[in-house]
């Protein structure tokens, strides 16, 4: 039997955290993530972990054994990386500066289980241009923008596409529509992240007159979602909220709903 990497982390933070909502919110993922990922490892050991209750779960004898043996496995992989890391002894950190906010947290991901203990932050920027700057003047060690820039002092790669949607009730008019256009929800309110980036000038422009009621966390707009029945974007990658049964997920046709991430690091970057 072989258990994942990710799948360690994340019991490791449940120990710490105690509840799907907190560990999703401070392992930059989602809460059916989560859970998946405990059920994957459920399957595997072949045991149940936890104790299912109405509202939250909770680890079982047997589950909090293998939670602290993972909580030392990450431990010793922090350890491990300082002492070879090309940086020597302490603890790497990253900073990432993004034109949107889920490549960025993808981002920070995808460096903390590479480099387990790491230390890495984002700020989401809407332009590009504060996003070159930010690498330039050495307060982002890494970029995500939408366009390859030319300059030779750059380094570019493709590095992930994400598309948006928008879920709506079922007894909505739009609902059976193939696709909508951002226009077309004039009028409309719509749930939402408040830092999204370059979106919040797309949108603004196409629908003005559109409210948008915002949240910080990933709980907060779960929980907007649940308790109403207005609209939410929803991105194509599952690194969010979970859509309620009782909503359409319809794609939106605008291209700049469906776009390119770059990215991007000085050509002197090590």
């Amino acid at each position: 039997m072989f258990v994942e990497t990710y799948i360690l982390r994340l019991l490791a933070g449940f120990l710490e955290y105690g509840t799907l909502s907190t560990v999703a919110d401070k392992l930059y993922t989602s809460q059916p993530a989560v859970s998946r990922a405990f059920k994957k490892l459920e399957d595997e050991i072949g045991a149940p972990l936890f104790e299912r209750k109405k509202n939250r779960i909770e680890l079982n004898e047997k589950g909090r054994t293998v939670a602290e043996y993972a909580k030392r496995i990450m431990d010793l992989q922090g350890e491990m990386m300082e002492k070879v890391s090309p940086q020597g002894a302490g603890t790497r950190t990253f900073s990432i500066a993004s034109v949107a906010i889920l490549p960025a947290m993808r981002m920070v991901q995808e460096l903390q289980e590479k480099y387990p203990g790491a230390q890495v932050t984002y700020e989401v920027i809407d332009n590009e241009a504060g996003v070159l700057k930010a690498l330039n003047e050495g307060s982002a060690d890494i970029g995500i923008t939408l366009k390859a820039p030319r300059a030779k002092k750059y380094r570019a790669e493709k590095y992930m596409q994400e598309r948006l949607s928008i879920a709506l009730p079922k007894k909505h008019p739009l609902a059976k529509r193939k696709s909508i256009r951002l226009r077309e929800l004039r009028g409309e309110t719509i749930i939402q992240r408040s830092n999204v980036g370059f979106w919040e000038q797309v949108k603004r422009k196409k629908i003005p007159d559109v409210t948008f009621i915002k949240h910080d966390s990933v709980k907060g707009i779960s929980k907007l979602i649940e308790q109403s029945s207005l609209l939410t974007f929803v991105s194509d990658h599952k690194f969010d909220y979970e859509i309620p049964k009782d909503r359409k997920i319809v794609p939106l046709a605008d291209r700049e709903m469906n776009v390119e991430f770059f990215k991007v690091t000085l050509a002197s970057t090590p």
